[in-house]
């Protein structure tokens, strides 16, 4: 199977609602992805847990993080999922990189916890 518990997925509940969440459970032999959701076009399965046929969903592209915003979208979405490490982790990068920023050390700037779990890459 091409998922793994945590992966960012997006793709079609058999309702057909556009949904993006992140996998919570995987049934290997019936073929289904259990996706937490986090935006859709319906707001009503948003914060819920739906079942979705693996073949109807796509693994999100790993984020780079390279300008200000995108890395604030990422804090925004930590709210939305109420991710209090990952949360804490991105805040303490924007500040360690906005002080980076100042003293001109583009080492620091905009590091990324990799993902949702508060574990980094």
């Amino acid at each position: 199977m091409k998922f793994n518990i945590s992966d960012w997925v997006q793709g079609k509940t058999k309702d057909g609602e556009l949904i993006h969440g992140f996998v919570e459970t995987i049934d290997i032999l019936q073929g289904f992805v259990t996706v937490n959701v986090v935006k859709s076009d319906n707001e009503e399965v948003v914060g819920r847990i739906v079942a979705v046929r693996s073949s109807w969903l796509k693994n999100v592209s790993d984020i780079t993080l390279n300008d200000a915003q995108v890395f604030q979208n990422s804090i925004d979405l930590a709210l939305d999922t109420w991710d209090e490490t990952w949360f804490m982790e991105l805040t303490n990068a924007r500040n360690e990189s906005l002080a980076a920023d100042k003293a001109n050390d583009r080492s620091k700037v905009y590091p990324f916890p990799a993902n949702r779990l508060g574990q980094s890459a």
